[in-house]
């Protein structure tokens, strides 16, 4: 009877992550602006799961996507050289597969950007379609701005109100009232004041501003209705039924917000990640070092700190697409996946859809 029970819920548990990949697969499909006859195609393909595959035949690229659950009808596409239907950027989310050196050479020479992240929403690398060319002169200019106090202000502060003010404007029109709302909605206003009337003399000043905000503005969070569906038969832990912090708790000592163990931060570091490499490859487009950061310091290798300058400002941008998701979906625990070490993973169609919109 036992064994019975077991293979009973484990098949349930089999049918419910189908039919969640389902739901996100059509979420994602749906979200897909239709392109006009002569516009080039503006939403990003994004692939996930088993089996992805990039090759080239006859002249056109044979873009195949990958099994996330069975039975799945796998998704294919051709594309032709200077078809407007080709996207500017492909976007491998984790998945395991392969791609052929003429893959590569033929998404250079039609200037399509890959990119591949890793199953926490990290950059695992980029094949940008320009290369890296630095400008000397771009490069030069960063190394100089980052060596004087005044011009780093200079070049930070205008970011950091601009960051404040699209805060300020997801706390008053998307996040529900709550009296941590209304702290952080006077926080920004009086923070915006005395950036304009007491300017900081440094950049660690306007950063603790800045931080100020933060802290008021994801405290904020805690009041969003997070709805969960099928707890009995996918049982979720009491921690995600509320958002408390951007801290992922698997990392006891230094807070940080990798390796997420809450789903809302889980699918806030796929949003920044998406964010990040879209600013990475402007940024080497236009002929920047991204290494070498005016407002942030390069604590570690692969530490790009001058992108973290740029995407401040874009940061609340990206967390109203989390924020839209939240409020308007009612998830399922088949939706993530619980590590044995406490950290979320996201479902690969909802990653998928996260890293499309």
């Amino acid at each position: 009877m036992n064994q019975l029970s077991q293979k009973s819920d484990s098949e349930a548990q089999i049918d419910e992550w189908s039919e969640r990949c389902q739901y996100w697969i059509a979420a994602c499909e749906a979200g897909i602006p239709k392109r006009k006859r002569r516009q080039r195609q503006q939403t990003p393909l994004v692939l996930t799961g088993n089996g992805v595959s990039l090759h080239v035949d006859r002249g056109t690229l044979i873009v195949r996507g990958g099994f996330t659950h069975f039975p799945q009808q796998v998704r294919e596409f051709q594309f032709f050289k200077g078809d407007l239907s080709l996207p500017s950027r492909i976007v491998l989310v984790d998945g395991s597969g392969n791609i052929t050196l003429d893959a590569l050479d033929w998404l250079s020479e039609q200037k399509v950007d890959l990119i591949r992240l890793r199953w926490d929403g990290r950059i695992a690398s980029v094949h940008c379609a320009s290369g890296y060319a630095a400008d000397r002169q771009k490069v030069t200019w960063q190394i100089a701005t980052r060596a004087n106090e005044e011009n780093r202000l200079k070049f930070a502060k205008p970011l950091i109100e601009g960051k404040i003010k699209e805060t300020l404007y997801n706390l008053e029109n998307i996040l529900p009232a709550s009296h941590s709302r209304d702290k952080a909605i006077d926080q920004a206003h009086s923070t915006l004041k005395l950036l304009k009337e007491e300017p900081p003399q440094d950049i660690s000043k306007l950063l603790a501003y800045e931080g100020q905000v933060a802290q008021g503005y994801f405290f904020a969070w805690r009041a969003l209705d997070i709805k969960w569906k099928a707890q009995g038969k996918y049982p979720i832990p009491d921690e995600w039924k509320r958002f408390f912090s951007r801290s992922s708790l698997a990392v006891l000592t230094t807070p940080s917000n990798r390796n997420a163990t809450h789903p809302v931060n889980a699918m806030l570091n796929y949003a920044y990640t998406m964010l990040e490499s879209s600013v990475r490859i402007e940024a080497i487009a236009d002929g920047y070092d991204p290494s070498i950061g005016i407002m942030h310091d390069r604590m570690v290798a692969e530490r790009h700190s001058f992108i973290y300058d740029l995407m401040e400002p874009k940061r609340p941008i990206a967390d109203r697409a989390i924020l839209k998701l939240v409020q308007e979906e009612t998830f399922s625990g088949a939706d993530f996946i619980l590590q044995e070490d406490g950290v979320c993973r996201l479902g690969p169609e909802l990653a998928r859809l996260i890293a499309q919109s």
